[in-house]
Formats: structure tokens, sequence, C-alpha cells
């Protein structure tokens, strides 16, 4: 059977770049929100501050639902990973003050990831915005925060990946997906 793995944290804590290494490996599903940002013509242009709010969410939450049942699909593979999870939405709807949908929640509780790792935010000097990426260092704290909250809510016992090198915080996941 498949182990699913989630990489997350809040903005610019170096996910996208740990994801690139481990991609070399292991079969990776990327991120919803960078994918529905490009790709959906309503939300087309906008940074992901913009495109905040519910109808943004279920976009994400509906993508992110196939991408776990994809994974499961992979028999063949030992592990698949993704550049962030199901439950990383709820963080958002937080940030915003929206209430959590009944039926997401419910949907939540069908999703059962083996492991959620969680990067430690980088020191301010390297926090960087993007094209997709627009809140402010304290916001992505913040959200940061959101999300260990919404993992915990859901049950997820979180794997904090300490600032480090890129290839040493692959490593490290890495190497608590094995040992575990």
């Amino acid at each position: 059977m498949i182990k699913t793995v989630v990489i997350t944290g809040g903005p610019g804590t170096g996910k996208t770049s740990v994801i690139k290494l481990i991609a070399k490996k292991y079969p990776i599903a990327p991120e919803s929100a960078r994918l529905i940002l490009e790709r959906n013509k309503i939300f087309r242009g906008k940074d992901a501050a913009q495109a905040r709010g519910i109808n943004f969410q279920e976009a994400i939450w509906d993508l992110e639902l196939k991408h776990y049942k994809n994974a499961l699909s992979l028999n063949h593979r030992k592990f698949a990973f993704f550049d962030r999870g199901y439950f990383d939405g709820f963080a958002y709807l937080h940030l915003s003050n929206i209430k959590e949908p009944i039926e997401r929640v419910f949907q939540g509780n069908q999703i059962k990831y083996d492991y959620v790792f969680i990067l430690d935010p980088l020191p301010e000097k390297f926090y960087e915005n993007d094209g997709k990426r627009s809140e402010s260092y304290m916001e992505s704290l913040k959200i940061h925060k959101l999300i260990i909250k919404a993992y915990a809510k859901f049950g997820y016992k979180v794997i904090r990946v300490p600032f480090d090198s890129v290839k040493n915080r692959a490593k490290f996941i890495l190497r608590n997906i094995k040992v575990n």
C-alpha cells in the first residue's frame, strides 16, 4: 500500500525547493492553488491573496481530492508526496474569517495522510514574494500557525522540519518516512 506524505508550511517556507529535490525520485502532487491560479480562467492573473475566498478554496479542495485519489492508485510506488494537502484550506478559511463548510469537513475526515511534514519558517532575510505569493512575512507566520492547527484538528501529529539547507531538509523527510 502506498504511503502518502504531505509537505506543507506557511508561504515562503521553502516547500517548493524541497519538493523539487524529492521529485527527482518520487511522484509529487503539485500545489493545487498554484495550478488553479495558472489554469482556471476565473482566477488567472491573480495572486493567492487576491483570489482568496470560498470559491477559490472549493476549487483547491476539488483538486486536492483528485490528487489524493490519484496517489492511492499508484500501487507500484512506495510513497506519494503532496505539495500542501487538503487541510491547508481550513487554515486559509480561518485567515479570511470564513466558516468551514460542513461537507468539506466530512470529506476531510475521509482523507488519511500517512505523514505530514511542516517546514519551519525561513528567517525573514530569506523570505521572498513571487508572482503568486504576496503575503508579508508576518502574515506568512500567521498562516503557518493556522496550518499547524488545522492538521491538529483533524488528528494529525505533524513532523516539524527544521530550517536547514534544501538538501538537508529533504534528507530529514526521507529519513523519517523510512524509519517510522
